[in-house]
């Protein structure tokens, strides 16, 4: 049965397995620039957390890792709209909790819902896609940097094209530099009018490559000062963006790559796990961030190469700063643990 998730009244789900009850809520409204979540809290520990939602036609999956008893668990959504789907809790015996479940996300002091995708944002060609929830008519944007300067500005007109379809808007660059944060504003055809701001600013800390042992993951005492000499540089970028954006917390990003030597599968739980040893690090030396970590194998190459070429330049881990899960390479996907 497909339970609607009542706006901050928890909805009940029981445990076949456990007789218990998981609690999963959504707040009324959020603000413009609050992260969008629903809360999942299972009363026993759990050991994974898994949604799998269709958001205004668009699938959206949502992991969380491990969980404390009574741990309020907040699952990332991309926007303001409406959810179907259904969300699992793994405990740690095995067992698993599923529920059907559907609501809606809506933004505080909005006329009409906009929304976003990272993937059809493209800096490079000064371009942003998105889609309204009414008949198009308008829409401006403002581009700003990382010293709060105005980058550019763009604006588009619509006449009335369909509710949901992606529309386009480009800007002209005014000065060069980073960008942080893009505030859009649009207009539909019957004079509803709203606002977001979107932080799609990410930044990839150069490094020196962690050398491992082939097939092993525990970093060598002797590649430490390779992490000492870069622990500063992600400070130094964390205090840039948070001059313009305060208000969104900034998050730290270990994507962990191979080369083509072996299974891919084989590739991926290696990465995975490299990533892991190298976001480990970060944490227990003190970054104050919340750190997440991936795995994507040899998915993207630096180098192309064919089948069971041993290369260098592709096994590597980007360290990444940003306010969102950074996108890695288009068509590219894995999941993002939180380190815990």
């Amino acid at each position: 049965m497909l339970r609607r998730c009542a706006v901050l009244a928890l909805l009940a789900v029981p445990s076949l397995a456990h007789a218990q009850q998981v609690q999963i809520s959504v707040k009324p409204q959020f603000r413009a620039n609050e992260p969008k979540v629903v809360v999942v809290t299972s009363p026993v520990p759990a050991a994974r957390f898994d949604a799998s939602l269709d958001h205004d036609g668009k699938p959206v999956q949502v992991a969380h890792g491990p969980a404390r008893a009574g741990e309020h668990v907040q699952l990332n959504l991309p926007g303001p709209g409406h959810y179907e789907g259904q969300i699992v809790v793994t405990f740690r015996d095995g067992n698993r909790d599923t529920e059907k479940v559907a609501f809606d996300v809506a933004v505080a002091g909005a006329a009409l819902k906009i929304g976003y995708s990272r993937e059809r944002l493209d800096l490079d060609a000064h371009r942003l896609e998105f889609t309204m929830s009414r008949s198009a008519k308008h829409a401006e944007l403002k581009v700003i940097g990382e010293d709060g300067r105005e980058l550019g500005t763009g604006s588009a007109d619509y006449n009335g094209r369909s509710p949901g379809t992606w529309l386009p808007i480009t800007w002209t660059p005014t000065h060069a530099g980073q960008v942080v944060k893009i505030e859009l504003r649009a207009t539909s055809t019957d004079g509803a009018s709203g606002g977001v701001a979107l932080v799609p600013w990410s930044i990839s800390i150069p490094h020196k490559e962690v050398v491992f042992e082939t097939g092993k993951s525990d970093i060598r005492p002797s590649e430490e000062p390779k992490l000492d000499a870069c622990y500063q540089r992600v400070v130094d970028e964390v205090a840039k963006a948070r001059k313009v954006v305060p208000e969104v917390p900034v998050k730290f990003f270990v994507a962990g790559f191979t080369d083509t030597v072996g299974s891919n599968a084989d590739n991926r739980k290696l990465s995975l796990e490299r990533a892991r040893a190298i976001a480990s690090w970060f944490r227990d030396h003190g970054l104050p961030l919340s750190i997440y970590y991936a795995g994507f194998g040899e998915e993207a190459l630096r180098v192309k190469t064919a089948d069971n070429i041993d290369s260098e330049a592709n096994r590597r881990a980007d360290y990444i700063v940003a306010f969102d899960e950074p996108v890695i390479a288009r068509g590219v996907h894995a999941t993002w643990m939180k380190l815990q």
